[in-house]
């Protein structure tokens, strides 16, 4: 070991006096002289020498070893100035190397000399030993460095984190600092690392009974030290038992208690660190329930800017409540980074806001203003310059209504607001419904190739099939959010479809034959039944619309002519009693074949929603007085009772045993499905005999489904399918046979949603993916697949891919925003210490990868924020998931085009 001397290295000069011919440069490297060429430039010249000496200096540090070696002087003892010059000289070599990349040496020469450079920095660190190693590293701030390496093994952690051929900020060394101090954070609670305690650590580090408090802290005895409690319980009841908006001394006093706490030095008292940290803890308690404003926190804020301790950016665009947070001690420093970010995005929102002003105002300079925007005609770039306005329109809109939500509680007034972003004052906020009244109003006077064009920069995929109404429509979806842009391109498709379809029955060869008609006929009329004929366009008893019967014949082989005439006999009702049904089904395939599976999965569809009760605002439910309850021995893991609503209807209450978790993962899933049309008995979160719980009405006259796959229709497996695309993106893998139930009228719905999202972050969508369990408890779709691959379903019976496009389609056109609010409490709740939910390790490890922090230091809200970035991916791939689970386990290459929007 050296000297151990902190005082700052001199200058060595240990350089020889002339540098040789040629240097090795670590083992088997070899750094040619600077050529002598008149061509080569002075700067390479210089950038070579310069390096061959650095690294030659670097030889002499490798082997000289303390000692006088050659023509180098002797080298200091002490290991922290031995390393300083040793960081010097890398250094210097770095800069020699890319002063060579500047001079034009080629990029193998460079790496080849980077390299070079990178193993002689290592061997070096490797070749102290780790005593010397943790001395250099708390010299240069490493806390806590007898913490890291205690295995022994492999090479130690102090090696990277000191090695200067790497940047000191990059997340590797971090990671380093983060695992010391979570374990010096595991000693101050009582625990061992490693066999070590937090007092032997202290005699390591010769902190024991420290007369001097370390930096950022005050030497307390343990009297002075419970003296700072008692002011901090003083203030902390001053502050929870305020009327009113709290004061500002009384904010003051506190953080000021809490600081004083949690920064002494005490070394003689007990627990210090367990009382920290309860104060810690307990701080948050009366903030919780002080009413805090703007002047609340303006004085202090007010020192903060003038002590350095807040950016102004912090400042301007924080609420109260976060200032708060980023002015106490006791936050973690993840979230005061985490409130920091907040503030420059804040910032960053303002001036995108005032960026999409200037390109709105280029149309309509404001709300009293008219909306001038280009004439389309003869001008080549106005297409262009009008969908750049809607866009930024919309982009404007946005911005305006997320601001909403904290600009007017910042500590900036309302004048100085308006002043700086002229975006937020009322006379340029944007009004999309009367801008589309506006703009519609324009449109009319445009050629509708000109507005397929705007159309086309916007996006559309097909406007040359668009009408006139779809083109404006679309256009205007990009800044009004009543319109959507999925759904008006899919009424596009539908029609060029219909288009298509009736020009390939004009051009077909033959009509369809008699008997194919009278086939098509019979189906038909028994949709229906034989009740009078309904108005045009309304729907007869069996549910089927003029319009559909039309289209199921056309599809089906019949002219549209023949299709027209077999509506209207059908809607007429037959002249002669209808044969029944055959026993046996049609030939899969066959004209009859697909009448049956038409109409049987029309019939299954419609029984489904008019079996399942239909989802009504939370609020009322939560209004209703359940009254006492009935045991309901249906099975499951908790007791379930039924009560009766005040419509006299039966619903079932489940408590839910831990705290609310499980009964908001189930409301939510519900909610979510049935927003994507996946059939879904509708949950709600009730505190029922004073627990909470979840309570759902009963579903009449339902039965179990069939576990056979060899006896489940085509539309049986359709439902399946869709329900699959709900399941997973709710993360339900507990769809077993026995969660699947048949309603009264023929139709499939899944009931208890209880497990959604409980293997979030950690599940995959893949053929025989089942964490719940094996056999019986497989889910449907798992049972489903296996048997389609083996041969298991019933003849003709399949799996179509093409039906997952409308339940996709469906929940790709939910706002991101709405997604987040709606499964908002599911991830708060979830996130909370203690809860036990399954999905909080994979979000906690998320956001611990996001934030660049240790997982240990995880805030919840980050947690549950990482929870609501996975559901809003988990949507935004939804398209892309299902196309490669078809395609890769399903063995469909068809199902490719589902990336692309095509069935």
């Amino acid at each position: 070991m050296g000297t151990n001397s902190k005082s700052s290295h001199s200058s060595y000069a240990i350089a020889p006096a002339g540098a040789p011919e040629t240097v090795e440069a670590g083992e088997g490297v070899v750094l040619a002289a600077a050529p002598t060429e008149p061509e080569l430039s002075d700067g390479l010249v210089k950038a070579t020498t310069d390096l061959m000496v650095a690294m030659d200096n670097l030889d002499a540090l490798a082997v000289g070893n303390g000692v006088a070696t050659g023509n180098y002087p002797e080298l200091p003892d002490d290991p922290v100035e031995r390393y300083d010059i040793f960081a010097d000289q890398i250094k210097a070599a770095r800069e020699a190397i890319e002063q060579l990349k500047a001079e034009g040496a080629s990029e193998e020469e460079v790496k080849a000399q980077l390299d070079a450079l990178r193993a002689q920095s290592l061997a070096y660190l490797t070749a102290l030993d780790p005593e010397e190693l943790q001395q250099i590293a708390a010299a240069k701030g490493f806390e806590h460095p007898a913490l890291v390496g205690l295995s022994g093994k492999s090479q130690h952690p102090l090696v990277h984190w000191l090695d200067p051929y790497y940047n000191d900020d990059i997340p590797s060394k971090q990671k380093i600092q983060a695992a010391a101090q979570k374990r010096y954070e595991q000693l101050a609670a009582g625990q061992t690392v490693g066999g070590m305690t937090l007092a032997d650590l202290q005699q390591i580090e010769g902190t024991s009974g420290a007369p001097d408090a370390p930096a950022g802290t005050w030497a307390a005895t343990p009297d002075q030290f419970k003296a700072a409690v008692d002011a901090w319980t003083q203030a902390s009841h001053e502050a929870a038992y305020a009327k009113g908006v709290l004061d500002s001394d009384k904010l003051k006093n506190l953080l000021d208690a809490e600081k004083q706490v949690l920064t002494a030095h005490s070394p003689d008292t007990p627990d210090l660190e367990a009382k920290k940290n309860e104060i810690q803890v307990w701080t948050g308690d009366p903030l919780a329930v002080a009413k805090i404003n703007q002047s609340t926190v303006m004085p202090l804020v007010q020192e903060a800017l003038a002590s350095g301790e807040m950016s102004l950016t912090e400042a301007q665009h924080l609420k109260p409540v976060e200032l708060v947070g980023l002015l106490r001690t006791g936050t973690p420093e993840a979230e005061k980074e985490a409130l920091k970010a907040t503030a420059q995005a804040r910032k960053d929102q303002l001036k995108a806001l005032d960026n999409a002003l200037d390109v709105h105002q280029g149309g309509k300079q404001d709300i009293h203003t008219e909306l001038t925007l280009p004439d389309l005609a003869g001008n080549p770039e106005a297409a262009a310059q009008v969908a750049s306005w809607a866009k930024s329109t919309g982009e404007l809109h946005t911005l305006q209504q997320e601001a909403q939500g904290w600009i007017h509680e910042t500590l900036q007034s309302p004048v100085d607001i308006g002043f700086a972003n002229p975006a937020l004052l009322t006379s340029h906020q944007v009004d999309p419904k009367a801008l589309t009244t506006e703009f519609n109003a324009w449109a009319k006077n445009q050629k509708i190739g000109d507005l397929r064009a705007v159309a086309g920069e916007l996006g559309m995929p097909d406007p040359g099939k668009a009408n006139r109404a779809q083109l404006q429509g679309y256009i205007a979806a990009s800044f009004n959010p009543a319109l959507d842009k999925d759904a008006i391109n899919a009424k596009v498709q539908a029609a060029a479809a219909k288009k298509q379809a009736s020009a390939a029955a004009k051009a077909a060869s033959p009509l369809a034959s008699d008997e194919a008609v009278n086939a098509l006929k019979s189906k038909l009329a028994s949709s229906t039944g034989t009740a009078p004929a309904p108005p045009a366009g309304g729907a007869g008893v069996g549910g089927l619309t003029q319009e559909s019967k039309v289209e199921a014949a056309i599809k089906m082989g019949a002219s549209p002519v023949q299709a027209q005439k077999l509506a209207q006999a059908a809607a007429a009702g037959p002249t002669k009693p209808i044969p029944k049904a055959p026993k046996k089904p049609a030939a899969p395939g066959s004209f009859n074949g697909k009448v049956q599976a038409l109409i049987a999965g029309l019939q299954q569809v419609k029984a489904t929603a008019q079996d399942v009760p239909a989802r009504i605002d939370s609020d009322v439910v939560g209004s209703w007085d359940f009254g006492a309850g009935t045991p309901a021995n249906l099975g499951g893991t908790y007791s379930k009772t039924l009560h009766s609503a005040p419509d006299g209807s039966s619903w079932l209450f489940k408590a839910d045993h831990n705290g609310g978790v499980i009964a908001h993962s189930e409301a939510a899933a519900s909610h979510a499905l049935s927003l994507g049309g996946v059939p879904a008995v509708p949950v709600y979160v009730k505190k029922v005999g004073g627990k909470v719980g979840s309570v759902q009405p009963m579903l009449k006259g339902a039965s179990h489904f069939a576990s056979d796959p060899s006896k489940w229709s085509q539309s049986d497996v359709d439902a399946i399918v869709r329900s699959h695309v709900g399941s997973w993106i709710v993360g339900d893998h507990d769809g077993h046979q026995a969660n699947v139930l048949r309603t009264a009228s023929g139709g499939l719905v899944q009931i208890d949603r209880g497990q959604a999202f409980k293997h979030w972050g950690s599940d995959k969508l893949s053929l025989g993916y089942a964490p719940s369990g094996g056999g019986s408890y497989d889910p449907v779709h798992q049972k489903l697949y296996s048997a389609a691959l083996s041969g298991g379903l019933a003849d003709g019976v399949k799996v179509n891919h093409a039906v997952v496009q409308p339940v996709i389609k469906s929940f790709e056109a939910i706002p991101d925003s709405q997604w987040r609010s709606m499964l908002h409490s599911t991830a708060y709740e979830g996130a909370k210490a203690g809860s036990g939910v399954h999905w909080v390790p994979a979000m906690r490890k998320q956001a611990a990868k996001k934030h660049g922090i240790a997982a240990a230091k995880v805030s919840t809200e980050q947690i549950a924020e990482a929870f609501l970035d996975h559901a809003v991916e988990r949507k935004q791939n939804l398209r892309k998931a299902f196309a490669e689970f078809f395609v890769k386990d399903l063995k469909m290459p068809q199902a490719a085009s589902l990336k692309h929007g095509a069935e």
